[in-house]
């Protein structure tokens, strides 16, 4: 935009020293100031087109591809769900989590209340442990009715591919995924986090539009560099996209 604002300006300066002068330029040299005329507004008013284009087409291409990247982060976020759900920890490897998603099941199970002779308080007062007419306590009972496999959730998805920028031809650089464990109340609590670069998914876009990009700040905008989910420092698996990214996301 600046650079359009100085072309501007310049170019006023040359219809201005036109006017100023075209009394003193022979009349069969008028033709000639004529094209030059349109050529000069030829130029602006193309300079004029690709200052509002350029930042359009930007905006749907980042738009597009935020929206791609967030997609993948969400079902890679998902699958470490589904790995800890099971195995109690997160995964680095994105191989691994991959095989697990192929191979790994889960327990459909259903809760259910029942009463039970309370023995230890029979007992505290003095009454046989297994007294049926003594005192009861509620317990919730976990049936397991079967199994299903953690890949019905992932249909046509190839976990091992989803670190790479796949539907951005040409993008460098890949997903980053790290895992850690933090300290909760004196329990280990394992983490993950997932980060992709605005830069490389915007690596063939507009240099000063990417550059103003990765230091938005907005309600309606994705904050910073980065676009990721979850911490290595704190225990969540929250993104820091806004909701227009990720209609889905739960």
């Amino acid at each position: 935009m600046f650079n359009l604002i100085i072309a501007f300006v310049l170019g006023l300066i040359v219809l201005v020293l036109l006017a100023v002068f075209i009394n003193k330029i022979p009349k069969k040299l008028h033709p000639v100031l004529i094209v030059i005329l349109l050529l000069i507004s030829g130029f602006f008013g193309y300079k004029l087109y690709k200052s509002i284009e350029e930042p359009v087409k930007f905006e749907a291409a980042k738009e597009e591809r935020y929206k791609e990247v967030v997609a993948q982060l969400i079902l890679i976020r998902d699958a470490q769900k589904a790995h800890k759900d099971i195995t109690g920890t997160y995964t680095d490897d994105i191989n691994k989590l991959a095989r697990f998603v192929d191979t790994a099941q889960f327990a459909l199970t259903q809760k259910r209340d029942s009463t039970v002779i309370d023995e230890e308080r029979n007992l505290k007062f003095r009454l046989r442990a297994d007294d049926p007419n003594g005192y009861k306590k509620e317990i919730t009972l976990i049936d397991t009715l079967g199994f299903q496999p953690v890949k019905d959730s992932f249909k046509n998805v190839d976990i091992s591919s989803l670190l790479k920028y796949n539907t951005i031809e040409g993008a460098p650089g890949s997903i980053e995924m790290k895992t850690d464990v933090v300290i909760d109340k004196e329990n280990r609590v394992p983490v993950f986090r997932l980060v992709a670069q605005k830069k490389d998914i915007l690596f063939d876009q507009p240099e000063r539009l990417v550059k103003d990009e990765l230091e938005a700040k907005s309600v309606e905008s994705i904050d910073g560099p980065t676009i990721f989910v979850g911490s290595l420092d704190e225990i969540t698996t929250s993104g820091n996209w806004p909701r227009q990214y990720a209609i889905d996301d739960n």
